[in-house]
């Protein structure tokens, strides 16, 4: 079987400050809530086809909330 790249997010709530970047980069991923003071995870796995954006919302965001790891799924 072939292995199929996928992404592991994670969003570190305790430093997450509501900014919402990351849900304008990749908002099937991440969320904003009406008043929440943080924002939350749609998914905490994706596939790899995602990994760009993942990238670019963990590199822009202000609180340094997001971190992506890839990781091998056998398909």
């Amino acid at each position: 079987m072939k292995n199929a790249q996928q992404v592991a997010v994670h969003l570190d709530t305790t430093k997450c400050r509501a900014y919402g970047i990351c849900v304008t980069i990749a908002p099937d991923v991440f969320s904003l809530p009406k008043g929440s003071p943080v924002a939350v995870l749609l998914k905490d796995v994706t596939d790899g086809e995602d990994l760009a954006d993942l990238e670019e919302a963990s590199f822009n965001c202000p609180a340094q909330a997001i971190s992506v790891a890839r990781v091998e799924a056998a398909s």
